[in-house]
């Protein structure tokens, strides 16, 4: 999420952007380790308000590793340029869009009253609560595909199964089944040896 003034580029420029997500990333994970200890105490400051900076810009947007597939905006016109470069790479906009808004550029509008703070509240949660519902089916989605690989793959072993009863023997399958069966054991190793040294030695 953006609650800051939108960045140009944020969405157009998204490779600069990831960087910079990057960057707050290493520097976080820095000084958890400790690293700022060993600084002087001007780098750690000027390190300290350069992470400050970045997460003031960035910090709603840490956990994104790819562009949105969906933009939800709020106040239209004061965002035109969040508007203007979803346009821009074909995200779909959905936006809450008062009276004095135009609602051309908006994909999915929403008529509310964009300065009432209740109403704002209340869309947002909704949205946020089918984000999240979303999610989860698509993890359920994701769970029942992997149910469907492994049943697929019991039925091809009961299909092999079922074609080794159709071809050999109850003995035989026994001892396929204990693991007692070899199919070339060092005596029959060694009789094949010997016979090809037979008969190279009958051609001599």
């Amino acid at each position: 999420f953006v609650n800051q003034r939108w960045l140009g580029g944020t969405l157009t420029n998204w490779r600069t952007v990831r960087g910079r997500l990057e960057t707050m990333k290493l520097l976080e994970r820095q000084r958890e380790e400790g690293a700022f200890d060993q600084l002087t105490k001007k780098e750690r400051l000027l390190l300290d308000r350069k992470m400050e900076r970045l997460e003031l810009r960035f910090g709603g947007m840490r956990h994104m590793s790819r562009l949105p597939d969906l933009v939800y905006v709020v106040d239209v016109r004061r965002e035109e340029t969040a508007v203007k470069e979803a346009n821009v790479l074909n995200i779909p906009v959905i936006a809450l869009v008062d009276t004095n808004c135009d609602p051309d550029p908006i994909d999915f509008v929403i008529p509310a009253n964009d300065d009432a703070i209740r109403a704002i509240k209340l869309l947002t949660s909704k949205i946020a609560d089918a984000v999240l519902e979303g999610i989860a089916m698509r993890k359920t989605r994701a769970d029942d595909l992997e149910v469907e690989e492994a049943d697929v793959d019991f039925v091809d072993h009961m299909i092999e199964a079922e074609d080794d009863e159709a071809y050999l023997g109850e003995a035989t399958l026994a001892k396929l089944r204990s693991g007692d069966l070899d199919f070339l054991d060092d005596e029959g190793l060694d009789e094949v040896e010997g016979e090809v040294v037979t008969e190279e030695s009958e051609e001599k």
